[in-house]
């Protein structure tokens, strides 16, 4: 039987929202291990654990913010310590539907019985902010540079590209083979780092369907123009800067196929459009664009030092 240990990493959170994800994470799984990276005076994370008071909830604490990647590892060393054989990853502003970590594993167990090696299954999600449901990067046939697709009747999981970290199930013996996040990214595009290391690895990355899940893809909603009005995420200056610094990163490494790093690069001058040109903090987003830029192309990585 599968034995599956959650990991949630918080940051200064909205506590009714984590409070909402722990509940329905302590329903679906094994335990769940919190890495709160909220620097050591703020113990609203703490006093939420505390409240909480199930055997199934562990509070591990690192005192500051050392990034998302960071506090990922010692999560997944805990649950792995914990002999889980399968560790479900997650962001604090996720909500998962009540059933995602079943129907991720039975798509995972179908996936296995057609012969497929599978590195990652992860659900469908939804933007708290835009409202828009994202399709998967995969490839599709008769296009040169990735594509979209969305499950369907016929194709219950599509192969894809990238999982975004949040509500992604992972079995043991993957992380063993494929190791670690790297934790000088930080933040953002961790995970997609990761799965393409795990691709090149052989193994393969599924969307499911049935698996729901809503999340917060930025920090609120932004309308802009593109052929027309529509909702975008919007970022602050730091996350812009860490965005396009570490997808200069990301272009660095060899086992990274050349079509996506150009297909990509199309949707990291979208952010740049989009935060210079209609964010609240033009100027700030542009000048730390082109420090992420400038901090990429030198390999200066780690947290933001300004």
């Amino acid at each position: 039987m599968p034995c599956v240990f959650s990991v949630v990493v918080s940051y200064q959170p909205d506590t009714e929202v984590l409070r909402a994800l722990l509940d329905t994470l302590l329903a679906q799984t094994a335990g769940v291990f919190v890495v709160d990276n909220t620097p050591a005076a703020d113990r609203r994370v703490e006093a939420l654990c505390a409240a909480l008071p199930q055997p199934a909830l562990h509070l591990i604490r690192l005192g500051d913010n050392f990034g998302i990647a960071r506090a990922l590892n010692v999560g997944i060393d805990a649950a792995l310590a914990a002999e889980a054989t399968h560790v479900l990853l997650s962001d604090q502003d996720s909500l998962p539907a009540a059933d995602m970590v079943a129907e991720l594993l039975r798509a995972q167990e179908a996936l296995i019985h057609e012969g497929r090696r599978v590195g990652a299954v992860g659900p469908t999600y939804t933007d708290r902010h835009t409202g828009i449901t994202f399709p998967f990067q995969a490839v599709v046939p008769g296009k040169f540079f990735y594509g979209h697709q969305r499950p369907d009747a016929t194709h219950p999981a599509i192969e894809a590209l990238t999982l975004i970290t949040s509500g992604t199930l992972v079995p043991a013996q993957v992380l063993h083979e494929v190791g670690p996040m790297r934790e000088d990214f930080f933040i953002d595009n961790v995970d997609i780092e990761w799965s393409h290391r795990a691709r090149a690895a052989g193994f393969s990355l599924f969307g499911v369907g049935a698996a729901v899940m809503f999340h917060s893809m930025g920090d609120q909603a932004l309308r802009v123009w593109y052929f027309g009005w529509r909702q975008e995420s919007a970022y602050s200056p730091v996350r812009v800067y860490y965005r396009i610094r570490n997808f200069v990163a990301l272009c660095r490494l060899p086992f990274i196929p050349w079509r996506w790093k150009l297909r990509s690069g199309w949707n990291i001058l979208g952010v740049i459009y989009t935060q210079t040109v209609f964010g609240r903090q033009r100027l700030a987003a542009l000048r730390m664009g082109l420090r992420g830029l400038w901090d990429g192309l030198r390999g200066r990585m780690g947290p933001w030092q300004g």
